[in-house]
């Protein structure tokens, strides 16, 4: 939930009203986790009616947030069907939660109106989880340079005191 907040928060542009997800993305994301999930077995699959009953909001609402969440990779959805001997009839959808942040999958935002405003106001700052990597103290750094070397030589390399002292025109 944290995840889809900072998302919402980083994508929301100078003066806009909301982000990427919205604000009915975040509330039917909220009520997918807090109302629907069952917690021991996590499963989470109710109808576009219960979702309805439990936020407010109306069908065609509901689909683009639970379409904004998928997108994103906060949410995946699972159309499930019925075989009847007449045919085959859909039921409630299956939802499975995966954390943005995990790498599950990358949402593009070329063409959203919140990612346009954000490349305009020249004056937002990315949050810093976004900047870049962590950067490594210098003892840990040496630590892996001695590592990646010996998997290259086939050999053990033990560090040195001068290895390990601290040069601040290496970093």
């Amino acid at each position: 939930m944290r995840a889809a907040e900072a998302l919402e928060l980083r994508t929301k542009g100078k003066g806009c009203k909301s982000g990427v997800l919205k604000q009915s993305g975040l509330r039917v994301l909220h009520c997918l986790l807090f109302v629907f999930c069952a917690v021991p077995g996590g499963r989470c699959c109710p109808s576009y009616e219960a979702i309805r009953e439990a936020t407010g909001y109306c069908k065609s609402t509901i689909s683009g947030a639970l379409t904004r969440l998928e997108t994103s990779g906060f949410l995946r959805i699972t159309r499930r069907l019925i075989r009847t001997p007449f045919g085959a009839r859909q039921t409630s959808n299956a939802y499975a939660f995966s954390e943005f942040g995990q790498g599950e999958r990358t949402p593009e935002y070329t063409h959203s109106t919140a990612t346009t405003n954000l490349l305009k106001n020249k004056s937002m700052q990315p949050s810093a989880s976004v900047v870049g990597p962590v950067q490594l103290s210098f003892s840990l750094q040496r630590v892996l340079k001695i590592m990646r070397q010996s998997r290259g030589e086939g050999r053990t390399l033990q560090p040195t005191n001068t290895e390990m002292q601290y040069n601040p025109s290496t970093g």
